[in-house]
């Protein structure tokens, strides 16, 4: 790998500096399609918490908040400019949600148990180092009956970051451990065109009654 591709995969992990604002914006840009798809696929009620997973720039935070009435808008995120970014982007306009952004990961999340109505990530889950336990603490925070969504980009041509065909092995692999976890697991297919696809991985927490 180059040198120059090495600084922009580091980058796209946890964006920093002048470089960091600059794939702030593609990362924006790249994911727009895939934020709306995830949006659209959320149905959170009204007063919901929702919590995303490395909202990067915040656009798709940004976007559900405005498309449903919420009662607060949480995220992690291990990018200190991120952070800065998506309280910036959602100060003022997120309707009348409470915003709770902090720093930190996804396998040591700091909200207490049953917090949330939705937990969501968007394009990052291939990136968690302990994919396991970072979905372990992400059902550990949400609700009973709530809903934990994976969104996965599937690259269906070569010369891209990652090989054709790759996503569709990791929401493979994320469906098996929500279920291993309890949930109910559904996955889902959103075309955007003969090259690319997002692959929503839903897992359902039992309700109370249900358990």
């Amino acid at each position: 790998m180059s040198e120059t591709m090495s600084t922009l995969m580091h980058q796209a992990v946890k964006p920093r500096g002048a470089g960091g604002v600059v794939m702030g914006w593609l990362l924006e840009s790249g994911d727009a399609v895939q934020n709306r798809a995830t949006v659209d696929a959320l149905d959170p009620p009204p007063g919901a918490a929702v919590l995303e997973i490395g909202f990067g720039p915040g656009h798709a935070l940004q976007m559900l908040a405005l498309s449903h009435p919420l009662g607060l808008v949480a995220g992690i995120d291990h990018s200190e400019l991120m952070v800065a970014r998506a309280r910036h982007r959602l100060n003022g306009r997120r309707g009348d949600a409470a915003l709770d952004l902090r720093i930190g990961d996804a396998g040591n999340l700091p909200f207490p148990d049953e917090k949330f109505d939705v937990v969501f990530a968007v394009n990052s889950f291939h990136q968690w180092p302990d994919q396991a336990g970072a979905l372990a603490e992400m059902a550990g925070v949400l609700k009973p009956g709530g809903d934990l969504l994976l969104s996965i980009r599937d690259f269906r041509v070569a010369g891209r970051f990652e090989p054709p065909g790759n996503g569709a092995d990791t929401a493979k692999i994320a469906a098996e451990m929500l279920k291993d976890l309890g949930l109910q697991v559904r996955l889902r297919e959103v075309v955007h065109s003969p090259a690319r696809a997002t692959l929503l991985v839903r897992g359902r927490k039992c309700g109370r009654a249900e358990a």
